[in-house]
């Protein structure tokens, strides 16, 4: 039911114009005045004349202690000493021009999520060289995604700030208990009563509805963006020693099951193409190695994916078709999965940490054109 709505209404959005013969659809780029943003010029075609009126300040220190929540998720994260409170409500803050005129979080989400991807891609990179890329992209999504950084804001304990003005004076709640909560939604849009499962989108929200038919709610992206700015705002505290490890705790340290990522159209041509590309000179052979209860309803197979005498891959199947196609995704995968250990048997070092050296056997070759 959402979907056709949102069909409907994106195709009442699009305007078309005939002019000779030719269609044109709605026109891109088309430069506008943010009324909030309060700019002032004194020539239209004068850009440096342009500037802003509006101007933002931090919530004070002092202000930020009184708040209970913000304390509360302080310690919970076990967060330095060094790292403000007023940061962590400025982390919590998405409102681009409230009426407090309080700086938001869009600088210090930005650098968290650049130190996020860094890292991320680091780790993916040093701990799986071998990665296709699509998979590799799959699950840095999986790590830092905005469903995944959501899921991780609602389980520090991240409320939503969705009581009004007016709900604040009647419940005689102090001010200050706002500034710990996640503030992205309007005065007006608090007001409004919703109901669970429907969403009315706005004219920003409908920009972002890709050709699916698919968009992510603006709390999802809210609790996202919180998750960004307090690493941002640790690595801007304490620098990126701390940062590094933090993300490390609460992110990287969650298991990825990496292998169901993978789905292969054609294992066997895939295969060969790799061992062609690896210089394997004997052909690829898929043998039978043992069978059981062949005529009986409940046979098993285990074949085996051979290059000359090495055997890359074993599978057990109910067929021989299964069991050979079973051994060549296990040779896939072996390869593809392939971890990389120093000369003492543990993992190895990664560029950002101190002593690294660049090992190039630990490189991938590329993805494997089928």
């Amino acid at each position: 039911m959402l979907r056709q709505v949102i069909k409907r209404t994106a195709a009442k959005n699009i305007s078309l114009v005939r002019t000779s013969g030719y269609v044109a659809s709605r026109s891109y780029h088309v430069t506008k005045f943010d009324s909030r943003l309060k700019t002032e010029y004194q020539l239209l075609t004068d850009y440096s004349s342009y500037k802003h009126t509006i101007y933002t300040h931090r919530l004070p220190e002092s202000t930020a202690e009184q708040c209970p929540l913000l304390i509360a998720l302080h310690s919970r994260l076990n967060l330095p000493k060094e790292y403000q409170l007023s940061t962590l409500s400025q982390a919590l803050n998405m409102q681009q021009f409230g009426s407090d005129g309080l700086a938001n979080n869009f600088g210090l989400s930005t650098l968290g999520k650049n130190l996020l991807s860094y890292y991320t891609c680091e780790y993916l990179v040093m701990q799986y060289p071998r990665l296709p890329m699509a998979v590799h992209n799959t699950a840095v999504d999986a790590y830092m995604g905005k469903l995944t950084l959501a899921e991780i804001g609602k389980s520090w304990g991240i409320e939503v700030d969705t009581v009004s003005k007016l709900q604040h004076f009647l419940s005689q709640e102090p001010e200050a208990m706002k500034y710990g909560r996640l503030r992205f939604q309007l005065e007006e849009e608090k007001n409004t009563v919703k109901e669970d499962g429907v969403y009315e989108l706005s004219q920003v929200e409908m920009e972002s509805v890709d050709t699916n038919n698919e968009f992510i709610p603006k709390e999802i992206e809210a609790y996202a963006s919180a998750v960004q700015a307090v690493i941002g705002g640790l690595y801007t505290h304490v620098g990126e020693n701390a940062t590094k490890a933090f993300i490390h705790d609460h992110i990287l340290s969650r298991k990825l099951p990496v292998d169901k990522m993978f789905q292969f159209s054609k294992p066997t041509r895939e295969l060969v193409r790799l061992c062609d590309k690896l210089g394997f000179t004997d052909p690829v052979e898929l043998r039978l190695i043992a069978e059981t209860g062949r005529l009986s309803a409940h046979a098993v197979y285990v074949a085996g994916a051979f290059v000359g005498k090495e055997k890359l891959g074993e599978g057990v199947g109910s067929s021989l078709k299964e069991a050979k196609t079973r051994a060549v995704v296990n040779a896939l995968m072996g390869y593809y999965l392939y971890s990389p250990i120093d000369q003492d048997g543990n993992e190895p070092k990664l560029p950002s940490e101190a002593g690294y050296v660049f090992e190039e056997a630990s490189v991938g070759g590329g993805d494997v054109a089928i």
